[in-house]
């Protein structure tokens, strides 16, 4: 029976131990560790202009579909108004030519109280849209770039001479960590510009590699234009909805 008894508690003893090893561990698991890199590309939800309306934080990515009432363009901007049987909102996208009453479907977005200084007014709510489609005419072009920051423009040859003190491209890329926070001076090649309210989304190209860089709108840059930028380099970048770059350059001066 004394047997019995040690060995009881022998075994209590060791399966605390574990329970108490298991909860002291603070090790995250692999996954855990890396989620941060590894972003989700949000579904896109159907919704009316009502549903949006009402509960603007419910989904991330939104397609409303309803009739054009009124545009408004701006420099590489058209602001759409669109009305369904649920309500009205309005619409950020890329220029395009619409006739009031079209239909059109528009994919992105929502933001909440933003100030178009452009314009000189503020939106309620406001969607950011990716692409608007009149079922004819399409315009698709994502404000940061690809998922995950993977899309890579085909270029032709390109071999742009550094400018004193510059960095080539390929050195941001390798030295990312070195450089995160550190100020650059980059000479290179536009080859793809997306222009958003206050900002462009630039690709620049100096024939070693490719960059990310966010650049000021008060700045005026073509795509390709051959430029000298000025900008800090930024690590690990989440701008949301699935959108993040390894690298990205801040740019603070176009030459």
């Amino acid at each position: 029976m004394n047997k019995l008894i040690k060995t009881v508690i022998t075994l209590a003893i060791v399966m605390t131990g574990l329970v108490i090893s298991g909860c002291t561990d603070s090790e995250p698991a692999p996954q855990q560790q890396f989620n941060h890199i590894m972003p989700v590309v949000p579904a896109v939800v159907d919704v009316t202009i009502g549903e949006a309306l009402a509960d603007p934080y419910a989904h991330e990515t939104i397609r409303v579909t309803g009739i054009v009432n009124q545009t408004i363009d701006v420099e590489g901007y058209t602001y759409i108004e669109i009305t369904d049987s649920t309500g009205s909102m309005w619409v950020a996208g890329y220029p395009i030519q619409l006739d009031n009453g079209t239909e059109i479907t528009a994919t992105g977005n929502l933001n909440i109280e933003f100030s178009s200084t452009q314009l000189g007014r503020t939106f309620d709510i406001i969607l950011f849209a990716e692409s608007v489609s009149d079922g004819t005419t399409s315009v698709s072009n994502s404000p940061h770039g690809s998922p995950h920051g993977s899309d890579n423009i085909v270029t032709g040859d390109i071999n742009v001479t550094p400018v004193d003190g510059g960095t080539r491209i390929e050195d941001i890329l390798s030295m990312s960590a070195e450089l995160d926070g550190q100020v650059v001076k980059v000479s290179a090649v536009v080859v793809k510009n997306v222009a958003l309210i206050d900002d462009y989304f630039l690709t620049l190209d100096d024939g070693t590699g490719q960059l990310k860089a966010r650049c000021p709108t008060t700045f005026n840059v073509s795509q390709g234009d051959s430029v000298v930028v000025t900008g800090s380099v930024m690590t690990e970048v989440d701008l949301g909805s699935g959108y993040y770059y390894e690298v990205l350059l801040q740019i603070t001066d176009v030459e």
